[in-house]
């Protein structure tokens, strides 16, 4: 209170770098660290394969619904066995139709994992009897308050889900988001009602298809090691006896040997399982470790400025010891000190925290991540904050301590004039050469996040995405079969063809730069592939006018046109990756691709097209994938599209249009995720941007805090020197000459700072080359830049005090000594 400078420029830095560091905490404790809400979470693991398959695969760790049910009725290694598969539905209610998330899940689900209802019941086993038999749904809690506004009356009401009627059996309870970080379910439906929830495939009894994800309980005094050992076991016997079907009669002895080689696999799931955390795990390391140098710099800044005020309490510090005071019993009083600074820091950062985490969720990818990240502070914050504190008082608080409790008692009794020389003035610039080393490393971090981020976005992705909109669609979910959607949407091409500033439009099954991907295994005309050699390129179904509404060049051969629904062929168009991987210098034209099957079945797909190479699933692809393009007319299938409309006109002024021809087709089938291409370019870059924004964010804290640190022992020496100072002037020293000591002196201490920390960044940068693209993790510009910015702002902290020296007054300082 009697210092309410130091003390504001104190709590002002330690909030900074508390609530930086509590936000990031906040952030990886939600994504990485935190268990499942559900009963004994350590208990449960997750039930994969590792190894070759055959068939489809929709998803990692993926198994198909018979191994389920194998797993579920032969172990004697689980008290129990679950499965779930997330996707997205149209639910029509009373009041409309909107599209929601929902979860399939077997009936042995809610009770593997101890969660309960808050009304009504969950399902049991007699909620999974057979295919099609079980039109029940369990809502969300969250959904169920936010929706009905928390009526139990909802329990016993139907609804729609994909226009089939469902009963609403119970709500789930509160705090249960499901076992997937990033999907959180509006609904959870029995996987008996897959054929209504997947209209478009409907593998439910084919042991070929992977999708379900299979979670299991430990029994009591079984380790996770000797369960896999006996689940190996069981999945041998397994594939095993699969081998045997006729599907295998089909594929090679060298992918079935492969298939039989494959392994079961049980994994840890006391935190679920999600791609979104395996994506953000290394991004929320790195932003760990360059908050924790901004708490080192933050320490360092107010220890500087305790080492600073001590200069002021020496004399009292002094009479303390002078009059018995032991040592430490003024090392504790000082440190009480620190603590109830390092207090008054917390409480602040709580509210930094709070706010930066509201920020980041602004820089989340999807509406799903943003729902399961929150800002608030609960226990875990909260006690993360205290220690934070705590380490921090101790960080900053301890040195000066030791060095204040022991003046020179005689020269302090005195009130003597020192100098900056001595123990106090070493460590102060050893102090801030610390902050301008961390500086230096946050600098060059963010310069590298900042240069990757900045080619990414000037990148060519091989489309023009100016002026170019995306939406989705899925008629099948509203209930039309396949050649009703089929129909609906040669319809809809045509209509918004038709609208006036629109150029073209295309549809395509798998919507680029969204991390999604189709790849199949094939066999092609005149290549003979080697054991073990992936033959598994990207796929991709779009319609006639694809690659023109995508500005994809044609490079040779001719696109889709509108009479391939009739021709008797089945065409292909490749990219000139394919082309050149499996033809050379040799044209592919009139070559033909075929699914994997039987070898003696002729591949029946003509390549008639190549077009130039464009990025697939996202913009730091290291690689541009190997595609091949079907024609989406000539599938005897129909899923949910995205729709591609270029427009002469601002994507913006378009989008109101598109809504309402969609609505005049067909008001009974939504369409979402309505985006312009840029704007989903700029969302595929959402993690980039995190990083970059983050680093660049805590390098600038930092430079603020060295900036402080320099100016204050630059200013601190220069009064402790002012009586050297006026000698030197009264000698005959010129003014810009005492300017120039003084910045050199500051400098000098920069740079010692740089020299400490060019070889461990030249070492620590190596540690981040996964997250860069197009730059190297020891790029010159970078450190160049940051190394410039670190000297400058070292020359600005020094202008001030040199400035003031060169004015000091000869006389009246000899005359004060």
């Amino acid at each position: 209170r009697r210092t309410p400078g130091f003390t504001a420029i104190a709590v002002i830095s330690l909030a900074l770098g508390i609530g930086a560091n509590t936000a990031i905490f906040t952030l990886f404790d939600q994504v990485l660290l935190r268990l499942l809400p559900v009963r004994d979470p350590d208990s449960l693991v997750m039930v994969a394969t590792r190894g070759s398959h055959t068939g489809n695969n929709r998803g990692s760790n993926a198994i198909s619904y018979p191994m389920f049910e194998d797993y579920r009725e032969r172990n004697d290694v689980f008290t129990g066995v679950a499965c779930r598969f997330g996707t997205e539905v149209n639910v029509g209610w009373s009041d409309g139709t909107e599209r929601t998330a929902a979860e399939l899940v077997s009936g042995s689900y809610f009770e593997l994992l101890g969660v309960g209802a808050a009304a009504g019941r969950v399902f049991d086993l007699t909620d999974e009897t057979a295919a099609g038999a079980n039109p029940l749904v369990v809502l969300d809690h969250e959904f169920w308050r936010h929706r009905f506004a928390g009526d139990p009356g909802v329990v016993g009401q139907s609804v729609r889900v994909n226009g089939h009627p469902m009963t609403v059996v119970g709500v789930a309870a509160p705090g249960f988001r499901g076992v997937t970080f990033g999907f959180r379910p509006s609904l959870y439906i029995p996987v008996t009602m897959k054929a209504v929830v997947t209209p478009s495939w409907d593998d439910f009894d084919n042991r070929r298809s992977r999708w379900l994800h299979v979670y299991a309980r430990l029994r009591p005094g079984v380790e996770r090691e000797q369960a896999e050992a006996k689940i190996g076991t069981l999945y041998k016997q397994i594939i095993a006896d699969e081998v045997k079907e006729p599907y295998f009669d089909e594929v090679s002895q060298y992918n079935r040997d492969q298939f039989l080689a494959s392994n079961a696999v049980v994994l840890p799931a006391a935190q679920g399982y999600s791609n979104v955390r395996q994506a953000l795990d290394v991004p929320l390391k790195i932003l760990a470790a360059l908050v924790g140098l901004v708490l080192v710099i933050a320490c360092a800044n107010v220890s500087n400025l305790l080492v600073a005020r001590a200069a002021a309490r020496e004399r009292e510090i002094s009479i303390r010891l002078g009059l018995g005071a032991g040592r430490a019993r003024i090392v504790r009083q000082l440190l009480v000190e620190s603590f109830v600074l390092a207090a008054m820091g917390a409480i602040a950062g709580l509210a930094v925290s709070y706010w930066t985490m509201r920020a980041l969720r602004l820089l989340a990818p999807d509406e799903q991540i943003r729902l399961a990240i929150s800002p608030n502070v609960d226990g875990r914050v909260l006690v993360f904050s205290l220690v934070a504190a705590a380490l921090a008082a101790i960080l900053f608080g301890l040195l000066p301590a030791l060095q204040v409790s022991r003046p020179d008692l005689v020269g302090a009794l005195k009130e003597q004039a020192g100098s900056i020389a001595g123990g106090r003035g070493r460590l102060r610039r050893t102090l801030v050469v610390v902050q301008v080393a961390l500086c230096l490393l946050l600098l060059t971090g963010s310069g590298l996040f900042l240069r990757s981020l900045r080619n990414l976005r000037t990148l060519d992705p091989g489309f023009e995405a100016t002026n170019l909109i995306r939406f989705k669609i899925d008629p099948m979910l509203s209930g039309r079969d396949v050649e009703g959607t089929k129909a609906f949407y040669r319809e809809l091409q045509d209509r918004l063809q038709a609208v006036p500033g629109v150029e073209s439009v295309g549809l395509a099954v798998v919507a680029i730069m969204e991390g999604d991907e189709w790849d199949s295994t094939v066999r092609i005309e005149g290549y003979t592939s080697k054991d073990g050699e992936n033959m598994n390129p990207h796929f991709n179904s779009v319609s006639p006018g694809y690659f023109r509404t995508l500005r994809i060049p044609m490079i040779a051969g001719q696109d889709f046109d509108d009479r391939l629904g009739t021709m008797a062929r089945k065409a292909v168009v490749v990219n000139q990756t394919f082309a050149s991987k499996y033809f050379g210098n040799q044209s592919p034209l009139g070559f033909h691709i075929g699914w994997d099957g039987p070898q003696e079945a002729p591949p029946d797909m003509e390549i008639i097209g190549v077009i130039a190479d464009a990025k697939y699933e996202n913009l730091n692809e290291a690689e541009i994938p190997r595609q091949i393009f079907v024609a989406y007319p000539q599938n005897d299938w129909a899923t949910a599209m995205s729709v591609y409309v270029r427009s002469a006109i601002e994507s913006e002024q378009l989008i109101a249009t598109v809504r309402r021809e969609v609505k005049s087709l067909d008001a009974g089938i939504p369409i979402f995720d309505l985006t312009t291409m840029e704007d989903q370019l700029d969302r595929s870059l959402a993690i980039q941007k995190l990083v970059a924004f983050l680093s660049s964010a805590f390098g600038g804290l930092a430079t603020v805090l060295a900036l402080i640190g320099l100016y204050g022992v630059t200013a601190y020496g220069v009064a402790r020197r002012r009586r050297e100072i006026g000698i030197r002037m009264a000698l005959g020293a010129e003014s810009s000459r005492v300017v120039k000591t003084v910045l050199f002196e500051v400098l000098g201490l920069a740079a010692v700072g740089v020299a400490i920390a060019l070889p461990l960044g030249w070492w620590l940068t190596q540690l981040v080359r996964s997250q860069l693209y197009g730059v190297g993790p020891r790029d010159p510009w970078s450190f160049a830049i940051a190394i410039g910015a670190l000297l400058l702002v070292a020359a600005l902290a020094g202008a001030i005090p040199a400035r003031r020296a060169s004015r000091v007054d000869p006389s009246v300082v000899l005359r004060y000594e």
